[in-house]
């Protein structure tokens, strides 16, 4: 009971700290703290995808003791299927997926605006008397396929997958030795979708059912064909652990297959430890979404520092000629135009100045500072961001990788809020929500860490 207590007194704390040290920042910047909030309120989530018959549904009866999930050779399943126990005298059953995603206790609102096509392919299944999902919930994944649009899924399949990977604790990615590593949406997923999504230590690659090889060096071509396609999917040359797993057919292992049981038994046991990883990897989304927010306030301080800068030169110049406007603007008139009588610097010199001769002087200072006003919103700031939009890399110094890495998942964002609200942004004193945020990330957020 006090394991229990501890991460949830911890999860309850770091939902606080948000409350009260990020909100009104999160809110400044138009972004929904809820998103960081919800997750803390369910249970822990592993994620299983992979390509189709690779085993998934499959390992998930075997780890629930029941045939809970349809099986097959070919594609059996199209939905996204959340496996979760019932909750205190609940009974089981299904809840489909346009009252998942509005139900404020679980963290999957997000998916609404992938649209009604993806919530008639998901449903959240409650299953009775499976103790593993009393601590976590396991969601199960139509396979991926090849040669596949969105038209033909009839939502966005990878965009779906990014998302709840973001919300997992750990993402099983299963490949069968027919094919390793070659279905196209495999590759899209592991070059581009789960990188954004979520960190490499979340990530388990499995080469499921080798009991189908027909021999040990059809075995280990199979491998060595999945090394050489993850090295070039995910551009790394040093290779993550690969589990090479079977499911026993009646209990029974073939011969030669026995020191493969160990790879499957700790498969099991990591996804037992999800729990163990949450409060972690809360800390690891949070600290990834504040950092994500840093920058982004960062690069809009600078925007807003170089037009201030490049604004000063402006006032100095046209200020100086509004000076000079002033003080002769009615004496070019008198010239040209023989009026008026007396101009001011004449009426200034002899003593007799009134505030009849301050008119012309005023109009004509009005006049440039109207038109430098005019130069400013119609010329030089339109200048400017399409200047600042072409070189946006350069507003804020990218000197680390980690940090590089964060300005990829957020150019996108900033290069919108500066193409559409520029003029709001020139009046936020971003450097104020940006000591906020590093004091947030200095202070409470490693005290948080120190706590686990």
């Amino acid at each position: 009971m006090e394991k229990q207590r501890g991460p949830e007194a911890l999860a309850r704390e770091i939902e606080q700290v948000l409350q009260k040290r990020m909100r009104p920042v999160f809110e400044r910047y138009d972004l929904e703290i809820r998103d960081l909030l919800v997750p803390l309120k369910w249970k822990p989530i592993v994620l299983i995808i992979g390509n189709y018959s690779s085993g998934k549904s499959t390992f998930i009866n075997e780890i629930l003791g029941s045939p809970v999930q349809r099986t097959g050779q070919s594609p059996t399943d199209d939905c996204f299927t959340i496996l979760s126990a019932p909750e205190g005298s609940e009974s089981g059953g299904e809840i489909p997926g346009s009252t998942l995603v509005n139900d404020e206790q679980l963290p999957f609102a997000s998916l609404r605006h992938f649209g009604e096509s993806l919530l008639s392919h998901m449903y959240l299944k409650k299953v009775d008397n499976t103790p593993i999902l009393q601590d976590l919930a396991i969601i199960d994944t139509p396979g991926m396929l090849d040669s596949v649009t969105e038209k033909d899924r009839g939502y966005d399949y990878l965009g779906v997958v990014g998302e709840l990977a973001r919300l997992a604790d750990l993402i099983i990615l299963m490949f069968d030795p027919h094919k390793a590593g070659t279905i196209k949406e495999t590759y899209q997923a592991i070059r581009g979708t789960l990188p954004g999504s979520t960190g490499e230590d979340r990530v388990l690659y499995v080469l499921n059912r080798i009991d189908e090889c027909e021999s040990m060096t059809d075995l280990l071509r199979s491998y060595g064909t999945l090394c050489w396609n993850l090295s070039q999917m995910t551009g790394r040359k040093d290779m993550p652990r690969i589990y090479l797993t079977f499911a026993p057919q009646d209990g029974r292992v073939p011969p030669g297959f026995e020191v493969w049981m160990n790879e499957r038994e700790e498969l099991k046991q990591a996804m037992r430890s999800a729990p163990k990883m949450r409060l972690n990897h809360m800390l690891q989304e949070v600290d990834r979404v504040v950092r994500e927010l840093e920058i982004e306030v960062e690069t809009l301080a600078a925007f807003r520092k170089r037009f201030v800068q490049r604004l000063k030169g402006v006032i100095r110049i046209w200020g100086l000629i509004a000076v000079l406007a002033f003080f002769s603007g009615d004496l070019v008139m008198k010239v040209f135009l023989g009026y008026p009588d007396t101009p001011f610097i004449g009426a200034l010199l002899t003593g007799r100045l009134g505030m009849k001769y301050l008119l012309w002087p005023v109009v004509w200072s009005a006049l440039i500072l109207a038109s430098a006003s005019l130069y400013v919103q119609k010329m030089l700031f339109p200048r400017f961001i399409k200047d600042i939009l072409k070189n946006l890399e350069y507003l804020i110094p990218l000197e680390t990788a980690y940090k590089r890495d964060l300005w990829a998942r957020v150019r996108g964002r900033i290069e919108r809020i500066i193409r559409d609200q520029a003029r709001k942004q020139i009046w936020i004193a971003h450097t104020r929500y940006l000591r906020k945020i590093r004091d947030f990330l200095k202070k409470d957020l490693s005290r948080l860490y120190g706590r686990i």
